[in-house]
């Protein structure tokens, strides 16, 4: 009898050390990150739910600062098993912190470090959507693609840089990650002559993309090709794109998954970028700023504002069909009707202030690539392929609804399907979450810190519960 009692020990104190899967050597300590998780934790009566944001929460901050000079600030954060800083994965990382910036100089440090890193990022190529700490070739050196100006190509893919995918929603990260920290802190040191130069570089950037092919073959300019050898998701057909006709749309030739779209109007990044170039002229214009530096924002700030109301003109004109919204359009009567498993989404639009939670457009939508398992149900899409559901996708859900059995359900799924890993992951199999892709990718984990952050404010009593 004493040996079966030592024996059931031993297996708890084994699955107790097994739950508990971060790291010794922390990258980055935050006091209040850390007071969170011992305050919440503490409500917590299921250890799936408990060991899971204890793991993921942190996990940006455990693992993936890996450089950080808080003298400059300058902070480099990769995105977890890729050794590269992605623009719209480290702001979405350090996003889950936002809310306690104002609680921890440090902290605060932090995410003003890697403000000041997109910048830089931005202006060595507007273009790029990931980039290495140090020069140095990545696996996709090799990529074709170029900066086209008057018939002249020039290869692009400098050593800067791990990947060139142009979205959107990396140059919209950037701003951002800015006006978050700003809307936090009223700190507008981080708006200098070199933030402004980036914000212009935006701009520009997405004013090119408006542009349709026919006025590019006429001026000979085409700012940004792009073509690999590989899937089909993974290149850009003729390097430029289908063709598609001007909106006022941005054009993105690839999708916050990283795979490329089918028609470069794509209304979620759309929406985003019209969101958020409104908050950063917000921004811009509250700010106390010196003389010299208002003289060089308030051009800055008409074209924000203006590019942002073109926008969302062309998205209700272009991006509607039946009072829903659609996916994506070239502007000439061809559409896409789905939604992302990634962010931006249709479903996250309200998470970046473009739309309200209960908008009649979000009540009925197209019917995204959902997959419906004995493990979970939930969306995933072509960059994973069929059967493999995302959690950044059932998170989503939990984050823009009110509807307290639907958080428990989005709740339930998400700690139940981690492969006793105690951590999300990219995606797992519907049957069985054992099979899963990513075992470190930090913005999912953060994700899901954000939604019992929520839960802790809404719906608290959820926390008590238990998840079978």
């Amino acid at each position: 009898m004493n040996f079966i009692l030592i024996a059931f020990s031993l297996l708890i104190v084994n699955l107790l050390a097994q739950s508990n899967q971060r790291p010794s050597q922390k990258k980055f300590v935050s006091e209040a990150v850390e007071k969170t998780i011992e305050r919440i934790s503490e409500k917590m009566k299921d250890n799936k739910l408990k060991y899971t944001f204890i793991n993921s929460f942190p996990n940006t901050l455990d693992t993936t600062v890996t450089n950080y000079d808080p003298s400059i600030p300058d902070a480099f954060v990769i995105t977890g098993d890729i050794t590269a800083m992605w623009l719209r994965d480290s702001t979405n990382q350090l996003w889950t912190y936002m809310e306690f910036v104002n609680q921890d100089s440090k902290l605060q440090n932090l995410v003003k470090g890697a403000i000041n890193r997109q910048v830089n990022q931005v202006l060595i190529d507007p273009y790029a959507n990931a980039f290495n700490y140090q020069k140095k070739s990545s696996e996709w050196s090799n990529d074709n693609t170029t900066r086209c100006f008057l018939g002249v190509n020039a290869h692009a893919m400098s050593q800067h840089l791990h990947e060139r995918k142009f979205e959107i929603d990396s140059l919209v990260a950037v701003l951002r990650l800015a006006v978050g920290y700003y809307k936090e802190t009223k700190d507008a040191s981080i708006i200098d002559f070199k933030y402004l130069k980036a914000v212009q570089r935006i701009l520009r950037t997405f004013k090119d993309q408006q542009a349709d092919q026919t006025e590019q073959f006429a001026t000979f300019r085409f700012p940004y090709t792009f073509q690999r050898n590989a899937r089909s998701t993974d290149t850009v057909i003729n390097g430029i794109g289908e063709p598609v006709k001007r909106t006022g749309l941005l054009r993105t030739f690839f999708r916050a998954s990283d795979d490329s779209t089918v028609h470069q109007f794509n209304i979620p990044e759309n929406a985003m970028a019209s969101a958020i170039l409104k908050q950063t002229a917000e921004m811009l214009s509250e700010a106390n700023l010196s003389w010299s530096l208002r003289k060089a924002a308030d051009p800055l700030i008409q074209e924000a504002f203006a590019l942002s109301s073109e926008i969302k003109d062309a998205i209700y004109k272009y991006g509607i069909k039946d009072g829903a919204f659609v996916y994506e359009v070239d502007g000439m009567g061809k559409q896409v009707f789905m939604d992302d498993s990634n962010q931006p989404s249709l479903l996250s639009l309200p998470i970046y202030g473009f739309i309200e939670i209960d908008d009649p457009l979000l009540s009925v939508q197209p019917i995204p690539i959902i997959f419906v398992g004995t493990a979970a149900k939930g969306i995933g899409g072509p960059h994973i392929g069929a059967n493999y559901i995302w959690p950044m996708a059932i998170v989503t859900q939990g984050l823009t609804t009110n509807d307290k059995q639907e958080i428990r359900e989005c709740l339930r799924m998400l700690v139940t399907t981690t492969g006793g890993k105690w951590f999300m992951h990219e995606s797992f199999f519907k049957d069985n979450p054992s099979s899963f892709t990513r075992s470190w990718f930090a913005w999912a984990n953060g994700l899901f810190g954000e939604l019992v952050l929520k839960i802790d404010k809404e719906y608290p009593e959820l926390l008590e519960e238990n998840y079978a």
